[in-house]
């Protein structure tokens, strides 16, 4: 049927039928090369890719679970791999993979703690913000992600400075650092919050008193925030 090379061209090449495929599948078993590619093709049987997506190495896992083309299960499949052995790779690998790793699979770490992991997790092309507001709502505490999300640019867009703001366990110094990204409203509700620290107070005071001279030249009072 020829060597691995012009196997592996057609695999990917959108003729190939499910009965070539397994007559592939039959002579090279041994290859991983072609059971890697076999097991993400569309017209190969899902029960055979099941099998084989356990063995693969963790990089091709990733390479399966960003194939779109994949059958959606498969790709699940090699997720829950991945996620499973997540825990004995070594810090170095986590911090490779995690620079690459697509968005389903960043949602596995929601509760990861190694700041380092997180930073790379922060900084990693499929980041949303979507994914930042699940890190902030989490179960475990946020002292360590915050740390990393301040190293980012991602506390300035608007949904995620809410949520910080929103957040009871949010640092003092992270508080302070999203201010300027709030809207009126937003400050007004982080003032009156019974657990505001009164440095977060005086900041939004002065944030806002200092934002109204800039703008009108002359000081603001800022009534919207003074409560009684």
């Amino acid at each position: 049927m020829g060597n691995e090379f012009e196997i592996l061209k057609k695999i990917r090449s959108g003729s190939v039928s499910e009965q070539e495929l397994l007559d592939i599948y039959e002579l090279h078993k041994n290859s991983y090369r072609v059971l890697f590619f076999l097991a993400q093709h569309p017209r190969f049987p899902e029960r055979l890719s099941l099998n084989i997506i356990p063995d693969l190495f963790p990089m091709d896992l990733l390479r399966v679970i960003k194939n779109t083309r994949t059958r959606p299960y498969i790709r699940k499949k090699a997720e829950l791999v991945f996620t499973a052995r997540y825990k004995k790779f070594p810090l170095g690998e986590k911090l490779s993979y995690m620079k690459i790793a697509p968005l389903a699979l960043l949602e596995y770490f929601i509760e990861e703690e190694d700041k380092r992991v997180l930073k790379v997790i922060l900084e990693n092309g499929y980041c949303t913000e979507g994914l930042l507001i699940k890190f902030i709502n989490r179960r475990k505490p946020r002292y360590d992600f915050y740390e990393a999300l301040e190293a980012t640019e991602w506390y300035k867009r608007p949904m995620v400075a809410e949520s910080v703001a929103l957040d009871e366990q949010t640092p003092i110094k992270m508080l302070l650092t999203v201010i300027p990204y709030l809207n009126r409203r937003q400050l007004k509700t982080l003032y009156k919050r019974k657990d505001t620290h009164e440095i977060v107070k005086k900041n939004i005071l002065y944030y806002i008193d200092k934002r109204g001279r800039g703008e009108n030249g002359s000081p603001n009072p800022v009534k919207i925030l003074r409560v009684k």
